[in-house]
Parts: structure tokens; C-alpha cells; sequence
């Protein structure tokens, strides 16, 4: 059974309501659409678990991960349950390419405040071990927005500031991701 965020957010995407921004970039290198199209169809119908087991399954299918998430994240036409999966899995890879592409999702007012959400909490997730200072700076101004839903995002994305991940600590994604997993 969903909640009524995941059933709103994938009622609306199947209207068309969350399909309003251009993709950030493509690229045609050799076997990239294969990676694509075959992680498209994994996270179209994913397997019960967690987080961490996704990747692994997005690993066996792409050499190139984070190219392939940002490649379906962006994709105005991949289904809304893809694009929120690929946001959330970029996480797994903190990159350079991904915090550049995670902060232009959070900055682009034009684009869904569902995926802006997904996208601040994804750089939480992803970078606050590493630089907690320079999250909680991005992550603050949001704690207010006018969007409850990007407040909420924002408010789950401090967690990661506060918290020592590897200490057993639970993450404030995992409930969300748990939910999207299902059928």
C-alpha cells in the first residue's frame, strides 16, 4: 500500500504534470543507450530491498552509473517512480558531475518541487559526510520555502548533517525509497 505523496507523485506524472523541464544533457557515446534503456527497465519495475542492493543492480547493467541516473533523471519521459529512483541512487555515487547536476535540479525553480526534493536530499545524503558544513548552507535557505513539500525534503535532508550514518543511525530516505520499491 502507498501514502498518499507516492500515490500523488505517480498520479500526476502519469498526467503529464511532472514533465515540465528539459533533460540536462545527452549524450551519444557508444552502448550508453543500452546502459540506459536496461536501467530504465530496472528501476520501471525494481526489486524489493534497499538502497545500497539497487546499486548493486544498476552496477551489473552500466559501467557508467552516474552518467545513466542523470541521463533518466532528467528525462521528462521516463516515468515519475524512474526519475525519483535515479535521484535517490545518485547518492551512492558522490561525484563532482553528481553534485553539479544534484544542485542545478535543487536551483531550477521551473522544475517540479517533487524532483527539486529528491534532488536536495539526494546532495544531503550523498556529500554530508564529506563537507556537512557547505550541506547544511545549501539546505537551510529551503527549511523555509514556500513548497511544504520541498520544506519537508529539506527538513529530512538536515538529518544528514546531524547524524553519523556509518553509527547505525537510520537514513530519512530509506522509508521513501522502501515505498517506492514496492508494487
Amino acid at each position: 500500500m502507498r501514502t498518499l505523496p507516492v500515490t500523488l507523485t505517480l498520479l500526476f506524472a502519469s498526467l503529464g504534470g511532472l514533465d515540465a523541464e528539459a533533460p540536462f544533457h545527452r549524450s551519444s557515446a557508444v552502448g550508453l543507450n543500452e546502459d540506459i534503456e536496461e536501467v530504465r527497465e530496472l528501476l520501471t519495475d525494481p526489486p524489493q530491498g534497499e538502497l545500497t542492493e539497487l546499486k548493486t543492480a544498476v552496477l551489473e547493467r552500466s559501467s557508467r552509473p552516474s552518467v545513466v541516473l542523470i541521463e533518466l533523471a532528467s528525462d521528462p519521459m521516463s516515468l515519475a517512480r524512474v526519475r525519483i529512483l535515479s535521484l535517490a541512487l545518485l547518492s551512492e555515487f558522490p561525484t563532482p558531475d553528481v553534485k553539479a547536476y544534484l544542485l542545478a535540479r535543487v536551483e531550477n525553480t521551473a522544475l517540479h518541487p517533487t524532483f527539486r526534493g529528491w534532488a536536495l536530499q539526494s546532495y544531503a545524503r550523498g556529500f554530508a559526510a564529506t563537507e556537512p558544513e557547505q550541506v547544511q548552507k545549501v539546505v537551510e535557505p529551503y527549511l523555509t520555502d514556500l513548497e511544504p513539500g520541498l520544506r519537508a525534503r529539506a527538513e529530512m535532508a538536515m538529518e544528514y548533517t546531524r547524524q553519523d550514518r556509518s553509527g547505525g543511525s537510520s537514513d530519512p530516505m530509506k522509508p521513501m525509497i522502501s515505498l517506492l520499491l514496492e508494487d
